[in-house]
């Protein structure tokens, strides 16, 4: 952000902000949010394809680019079912009109169970904040963050206070997940010149690098005894679930045939394992897979795009993101994909986590900027 207005040199508007590769001002009808700042349109498409490479062939994926304005918010209402926990959404804060160049950051939000009282954790100026990741106790949320210039680990209380950021060095950090036992973070980073799975202690100390291969591994997964973590992998030539001990020794593939880009999720006995596909063709849906990689079911498919599943903490209902609706939201379903309901109102609403407790859930909400 410079310290006074410049024109931007594509419209003539004036403007604070500049690209982050070439410092050229740039207004927010042309910047474009990336995991690395803010960028002009042309530098935007030149961002060494690392984070980004697996993205782009899956809809989910492109729901956090920046392409249009922000959309006056409807309340709507849905019938409580006691058999298929159906959720009542209300209006979301911050759910005004964008307009005159106005930038609204990517936020984590957190909504009640039943769709009541959501409200925003997070809310940093040209920031890009996404991915929570509870803390079993349900003190504190992990995320990852581009408030200092690149994408980091950060955490900070359940109410949205005490920020601070976790992970340093040159690389992009993301997609974080707790331990069990809540005393370390798994990410996954490119900070050695590679996508690969990190581990680092809560206190900051203790990183370690868990996998190291020429692939791309991330989006790791502690399993509920802490035991093994699963991550997303290309190493075989198309990206899956894999496994590996918690130490990172003895990776393997846990599911045969592909899985989208997105962290799978773990059933809370641990006998299940719930990912995204397209391996039936066409749409991306909601997959599940016995523990041992065997019993590979589709579990929810609808007429969009389904990803980013999380499980309740009992077992009973699963967390997803989908933009069936037209745009991206967060829906709830049973446990056999039965009784989905739209939980979430706010449009660009992905990467649902449930609180330890089951009464709450994280996501993230990126809004349009102003046009």
């Amino acid at each position: 952000m410079a310290d006074q207005l410049l024109d931007c040199e594509a419209h003539g508007t004036p403007t604070r902000l500049t690209c982050a590769e070439c410092a050229r001002p740039i207004c927010p009808k042309c910047l474009v949010k990336t995991s690395v700042g803010l960028k002009c349109e042309a530098h935007a498409q030149a961002i060494p394809p690392r984070f980004d490479r697996w993205v782009a062939p899956y809809a989910l994926g492109a729901l956090v680019l920046v392409a249009a304005a922000v959309v006056i918010l409807a309340l709507a209402v849905v019938r409580q079912s006691s058999d298929t926990s159906v959720a009542v959404p209300v209006p979301e804060p911050g759910g005004d009109a964008g307009g005159g160049g106005r930038i609204e950051p990517a936020q984590v939000f957190v909504v009640d169970a039943n769709g009541s009282s959501p409200r925003t954790l997070t809310n940093r100026p040209l920031s890009f904040d996404a991915s929570p990741a509870w803390a079993p106790d349900g003190t504190t949320l992990a995320f990852e963050s581009t408030q200092e210039g690149r994408r980091a680990i950060w955490v900070m209380q359940s109410d949205g206070l005490r920020l601070r950021r976790l992970t340093e060095g040159g690389g992009a950090d993301a997609s974080p997940a707790w331990s069990p036992d809540g005393t370390r973070i798994a990410f996954m980073s490119d900070r050695d010149g590679n996508q690969d799975v990190y581990v680092i202690g809560i206190d900051g100390s203790g990183l370690r690098r868990l996998t190291d291969d020429a692939a791309a591994d991330g989006f790791p997964a502690w399993s509920p005894d802490g035991s093994r973590i699963a991550f997303v992998s290309d190493r075989d030539g198309r990206p899956g679930v894999w496994v590996m001990g918690a130490d990172g020794s003895g990776p393997s593939r846990m599911v045969p045939g592909a899985a989208a880009p997105g962290r799978p999720a773990w059933s809370p006995d641990g006998r299940t394992l719930a990912f995204a596909s397209d391996r039936e063709g066409g749409n991306l849906d909601i997959f599940v897979a016995g523990s041992d990689g065997g019993g590979v079911t589709r579990l929810i498919a609808g007429p969009g795009q389904d990803g980013e599943p999380a499980w309740s903490p009992d077992g009973a209902r699963l967390a997803f993101a989908s933009d069936r609706s037209g745009g991206a939201q967060v829906y709830l379903a049973n446990r056999d994909g039965s009784g989905v309901v739209q939980l979430t109102v706010r449009p660009r609403s992905f990467a649902p986590a449930w609180a330890p407790d089951g009464t709450r859930l994280a996501y993230i909400n990126d809004p349009l900027p102003g046009r």
